[in-house]
């Protein structure tokens, strides 16, 4: 057996171990990352789809309205213009009436039956009184009706809740009577003048022919 030469004047020779070590964990690494990129594919695939399938609906809602909008058919304009301002008149009425010694606890519009249901609170039962007197006394209001009041002694302070009723008369009336008014007002100012009386003989004048 040849013993093996020894070179001292020659540089140590490192293993290939660490190499191959770098490279499997390279391979890994890369492996991962395509399986990632597919995962982000797929979620992006389904994304593009979700939004393909709400720009559809949304598409057909709009011609659904627009078609609706321009039917031609006034019972069809009419009951979209109800649909549309139906709350508009029982909010004016409730931020006119509205002032600081009243604490409106809940509100219910049934725009179906123009009613609102509503509960607050007062200091005193004759607070509450005025206000829903105030309420009826007003031209878009219909019914008003108090069902219930109920005095709470505190803390803080002793106040009254009070349960009530509104019915509202509906927007077309109002419309209405104001293009009669103004149909009666055109009407006047195009109506001829009516001839004037010839005015009666001074004093005067009868005192000089006398």
């Amino acid at each position: 057996m040849k013993a093996p030469a020894l070179d001292l004047h020659r540089a140590n020779k490192p293993g290939a171990v660490a190499g191959l070590l770098a490279l499997v964990v390279a391979i890994v690494v890369l492996m991962a990352a395509m399986q990632y990129r597919d995962t982000l594919k797929e979620q992006g695939d389904a994304l593009d789809e979700r939004e393909s399938a709400i720009a559809k609906q949304e598409a057909k809602f709009h011609m659904i309205s627009n078609a609706h909008r321009d039917s031609g058919d006034a019972r069809m304009a009419q009951l979209m213009a109800q649909q549309q301002y139906a709350a508009e008149p029982p909010r004016d009425l409730l931020e006119k009436g509205w002032h600081p010694n009243i604490a409106l606890l809940t509100v219910d519009l049934v725009t179906s039956t123009r009613q609102i249901n509503m509960q607050f609170e007062t200091r005193s039962v004759q607070e509450a009184i005025s206000y829903a007197d105030w309420l009826q006394a007003q031209p878009g209001a219909e019914n008003v009706t108090i069902k219930r009041q109920i005095e709470k002694p505190g803390p803080p302070a002793p106040s009254v809740e009070t349960s009530l009723q509104l019915t509202w008369k509906p927007f077309v009336a109002q419309p209405v009577a104001a293009s009669s008014a103004s149909d009666a007002a055109t009407s006047a100012a195009s109506a001829p003048a009516a001839p004037q009386a010839p005015a009666p003989p001074s004093a005067h004048a009868s005192g000089a022919r006398r």
